[in-house]
């Protein structure tokens, strides 16, 4: 019997490898969102290292920049509130699922003392992936609703996010973490789609 080629060894070699290059990113993106809301976004480097557990390296090896680790926690968090709305697509009550799911997203970002969206004014292609790909799950989540009865047949997918986004921004800016305050400008959102 033929032993493994040199090709299968390699990947067999590298595979984890790639596991904990992905453990050590998602170490290193947690890390870095909570240095900066305890030391804001002026902390450096070696303390986002030290937090994650990993050496500085492994920090510049996954982000060249302070910047692509703003993008980052902004993708995780986006992945986060599409994963809600995926939630709530699996709902018989859409109409209470996507109060719901945009309750959650409050809450959580309610918790957040770092309002990462603030200092991101760059591009991602990351980050522009998982936004496109939100606003197509929230689309069938509305269009789910708007066939219910449980929003307006003028609402469009783009206003809840807009709005649901401008609550977000508003609230972060201003360093709100009241999650009664959260609760209340989103069901203020929601309420502004019931028919």
């Amino acid at each position: 019997m033929k032993g493994p080629g040199v090709a299968e060894v390699e990947r067999d070699a590298e595979a984890p490898r790639r596991a904990d290059a992905v453990r050590n990113r998602e170490k290193v993106i947690a890390a870095a969102e909570a240095v900066f809301a305890e030391h804001g976004i002026e902390a450096g480097i070696p303390e986002i290292a030290e937090k994650a557990g990993v050496g500085k390296g492994t920090v510049y090896r996954n982000f060249e920049s302070k910047d692509e680790l703003v993008a980052a926690i902004l993708v995780r968090r986006m992945n986060r509130f599409d994963q809600d709305i995926l939630d709530a697509l699996e709902s018989d009550d859409p109409g209470l699922a996507f109060r719901e799911a945009l309750h959650g997203a409050a809450a959580r970002a309610s918790d957040l003392s770092f309002p990462a969206g603030i200092y991101w004014a760059g591009r991602s292609p990351e980050l522009d992936h998982v936004k496109a790909r939100v606003r197509k799950h929230l689309a069938k989540l509305v269009n789910k609703a708007k066939k219910s009865g449980d929003f307006r047949k003028d609402a469009k997918a783009e206003e809840v996010f807009i709005l649901f986004g401008g609550i977000c921004r508003a609230l972060g800016e201003a360093g709100e973490q009241d999650p009664k305050v959260w609760r209340r400008h989103t069901d203020l959102v929601v309420d502004a789609f019931r028919p």
